[in-house]
C-alpha cells in the first residue's frame, strides 16, 4: 500500500466533522460530514493512483 500525504481537503472535512461532533450538532449534518470526509478520502486516494500511473 502507498503512503501519501494527507490533502489539506481532508484534513479540513476532519476538523469540521469533529467541530460538529463536539458541538452536538444535528444528526443529519454529522451524518453529511462523514460523507464528505468519505468523498474526500476517496478523491484524494483517486488523485494519488492516478499521479503513480502518471
Amino acid at each position: 500500500m502507498d503512503i501519501y500525504p494527507v490533502p489539506a481537503t481532508v484534513t479540513q472535512a476532519r476538523v469540521q466533522l469533529v467541530a460538529d461532533q463536539t458541538t452536538k450538532a444535528p444528526p443529519r449534518k454529522i451524518n453529511q460530514d462523514v460523507l464528505d470526509v468519505l468523498a474526500t478520502e476517496n478523491q484524494a486516494e483517486r488523485e494519488a493512483v492516478l499521479d503513480v500511473k502518471a
